[in-house]
């Protein structure tokens, strides 16, 4: 099993969330907390056997690229959550899309990027577990920073005692629960 925290944002609202084991661990341990956040209790799985059914679909998560969004929508419906996968075009979409979906019990996994070499995205997964439309403001739930309070899309700048703390861009994938 593996043993959430439970946060609670600025508004109130609780949520669970766990800390990924390593640096390429951020899929796995987002699709434990989406998990966790849907069904309101700890996870039976760990982030090995995350790992294990990713190897099941195409594109599994592997060492060194991490985890694929799509793959990651497989192993979410493996555990009992149907979902859905969309690209969105522009921040508006993006945008749109986190405030019809994001609701209590329907977080969204979004995929955010570190930054981009020679057209390769370096990306991290990170929980959007409430999203407001009126205030533009989300509550994220990042497997390596904790939990994030933010506003205005698409740059996230994680709150951390770094000393270069980092500039994150949502790419506009995003995986819903249905």
């Amino acid at each position: 099993m593996t043993a959430m925290t439970v946060v609670t944002d600025s508004k109130g609202k609780k949520f669970r969330i766990y800390k990924q084991k390593t640096q390429v661990t951020c899929g796995p341990a987002s699709c434990l907390i989406l998990w966790a956040n849907v069904y309101n209790k700890d996870p039976v799985a760990d982030e090995g056997g995350v790992i294990v059914l990713s190897k099941m679909f195409p594109k599994p998560w592997n060492m060194v690229t991490g985890a694929e969004i799509n793959n990651l929508s497989r192993v979410l419906a493996n555990m009992a959550v149907r979902n859905t996968v969309t690209v969105c075009a522009n921040v508006h979409d993006l945008r749109q899309a986190l405030h019809r979906k994001v609701q209590p019990n329907k977080p969204a996994i979004a995929f955010v990027a570190w930054e981009e070499t020679s057209g390769a995205v370096l990306g991290h997964f990170v929980v959007i577990g409430a999203a407001d439309g009126i205030a533009d403001t989300y509550t994220v739930l990042d497997p390596y920073y904790g939990l994030q309070e933010i506003g205005g899309m698409p740059f996230y700048y994680p709150y951390t005692t770094e000393p270069n703390p980092p500039s994150l861009k949502f790419t506009g994938a995003i995986l819903t629960v249905d």
